[in-house]
């Protein structure tokens, strides 16, 4: 894992904390010579997703399940930032369909790099 380290240093704690949290994960292009990190779950509902390319370039989503089927689905809540800040705020959202939990598609452009449909 020295190229995780290499790659994203002093985030690693935050990313550790998604895999408590029941995230799985796939490496860009591969493990070997990663550019980038995608971690993703499904549960209750939702498809929660993060993208991390660097340890300022992170950009998180979530998206309802039955969405997924659009060719280019609408997030429901969407953040970009820091690896920390961005992990931190998709792990702190409520479940979907609890009270608070974000529930509106929202039209938002970038969110579709998450998916590899746009760069």
């Amino acid at each position: 894992m020295k190229v995780m380290e290499a790659r994203f240093g002093s985030h690693l704690g935050v990313i550790a904390a998604t895999v408590r949290a029941g995230f799985r994960f796939r490496y860009l292009p591969s493990l070997a010579e990663i550019d980038a990190v995608q971690g993703f779950r499904v549960r209750a509902g939702a498809m929660d997703v993060y993208l991390v390319r660097a340890e300022q370039d992170a950009l998180a989503a979530r998206f309802r399940v039955d969405d997924l089927e659009d060719p280019v689905p609408h997030a429901i809540w969407h953040r970009r930032g820091s690896v920390a800040d961005v992990v931190a705020a998709l792990l702190a959202l409520p479940a979907h369909g609890a009270p608070g939990a974000p529930k509106a598609p929202l039209r938002c452009r970038e969110v579709g790099w998450i998916f590899g449909l746009r760069s």
